[in-house]
C-alpha cells in the first residue's frame, strides 16, 4: 500500500492503516473508530471522538502524534481537505493543466497508474478473504451500484451469475429495493459501489443490510463512502484523475481481478454451469431464428 504523505493517491486513511502495527490497543481501537467513519469521526471534538472509540481523551491526542500531527486542530485541518475533496464534482473540478495538450500514450500511462494505485491499496488478505466467501453458494450475492458506479456492479454481476447461482443486483426504484432488502438473509453477500457525491440511498441500504446478518462489502474512492461504518470489508479504488471527470477505471479493474481470482477457485464446479448456459442459449437462439422464418 502506498503510504508517503503526499503520493498520489495517498490520504490519511492510508497512513493509519500503514500505523497499526506500531499503535498500542486502545489507539487501534481509535484507528479502526476513525477508519469505520472515515474522516466525519475524526471532525468531531477529542471528547466525541474518544466516545466513539471507547478510549481516554489522551489516547486518541496520543494515537495522532503517531500519525505526524503536531495537534488536534492540524489533524482536523488534515481531515476537513478531505472532505472537501469528497465534496468536489465536474463543475468545482478543473481538469489538470496540461492533460488536454497530452498525448495518449501520456493519457495511458496516468490511466495505469490509476490502477496501479488501486490494487495497491488492495489488501490480498481482505481479498481472499471476499472470495471464500463468494464460493459458498449458500450465500446469496446482492450488488448495488449508484448512479456512476452502476456498471461496476453490472460488470461484477455479469461474471458472477456465469459462475454461482443467485446473484441478484438490486434495483434503483427505491420502492421494489425495499422488496428486495426484505428477502436479504444472515450471512448472504451485501456489495456495494458508492464514491464520491455518496448516495444516502446506498449507505441507508447497506445499513439495512447488515442489520439483516448479510457481510456487506464496500468497493469505494480512497476517501471512504460512510457505508464503511457497516461493511465488513472495505475495498478502495483511486477515482481522480487528469480529468474534471472521476475515472472507474481502478475500480473496474479491481473487478476483473476479483472475477479472475473467484474463478481460479470455482471453474471446475462452474464449467458444468457455463456450459449449460451455452447450451440454453443456442436453444433460444435457434427457437428465436425459427420463429422469424
Amino acid at each position: 500500500m502506498s503510504t508517503a504523505p503526499g503520493a498520489r493517491g495517498s490520504t490519511l486513511a492510508d497512513r493509519i492503516t500503514a500505523s497499526l502495527p506500531s499503535l498500542t490497543n486502545a489507539e487501534r481501537r481509535a484507528a479502526r473508530a476513525l477508519l469505520a467513519r472515515y474522516p466525519t469521526t475524526g471532525i468531531e471534538t477529542v471528547a466525541l471522538f474518544a466516545e466513539r472509540a471507547g478510549v481516554s481523551g489522551p489516547t486518541i491526542l496520543r494515537f495522532i502524534a503517531k500519525l505526524g500531527f503536531e495537534g488536534y486542530a492540524d489533524f482536523r485541518r488534515t481531515l476537513r481537505e478531505e472532505l472537501e475533496a469528497q465534496a468536489q464534482y465536474p463543475l468545482t473540478r478543473p481538469p489538470e493543466a496540461d492533460s488536454a495538450a497530452s498525448g495518449l500514450a501520456e493519457l495511458g500511462r496516468r490511466l495505469a497508474s490509476t490502477i496501479g494505485d488501486t490494487l495497491a491499496m488492495c489488501d490480498r488478505a481482505e481479498l481472499d478473504r471476499l472470495v471464500a466467501a463468494l464460493c459458498d453458494e449458500r450465500r446469496a450475492v446482492w450488488l448495488l451500484g449508484g448512479d456512476f458506479t452502476e456498471v461496476a456492479a453490472r460488470h461484477l454481476e455479469f461474471h458472477l451469475r456465469k459462475m454461482r447461482p443467485r446473484v441478484r443486483l438490486l434495483e434503483h426504484d427505491l420502492i421494489r429495493r425495499a422488496d428486495q432488502l426484505a428477502d436479504i438473509a444472515r450471512r448472504d453477500l451485501f456489495i456495494l459501489f458508492d464514491i464520491r457525491r455518496y448516495q444516502r440511498d446506498s449507505v441507508a441500504s447497506a445499513r439495512l443490510a447488515a442489520a439483516r446478518g448479510a457481510t456487506v462489502v464496500l468497493i469505494t474512492d480512497q476517501w471512504m463512502s460512510d457505508a464503511a461504518e457497516a461493511a465488513d470489508l472495505v475495498f478502495r479504488a483511486r477515482v481522480d484523475g487528469p480529468s474534471r471527470w472521476d475515472s472507474l477505471v481502478g475500480m473496474i479493474a479491481f473487478v476483473e481481478i476479483l472475477a479472475q481470482a473467484y474463478d481460479e477457485q470455482v471453474w471446475s464446479r462452474s464449467r458444468q454451469r457455463v456450459e449449460t448456459i451455452e447450451q440454453h442459449r443456442a436453444a433460444l437462439s435457434e427457437a428465436s431464428a425459427a420463429a422469424q422464418q
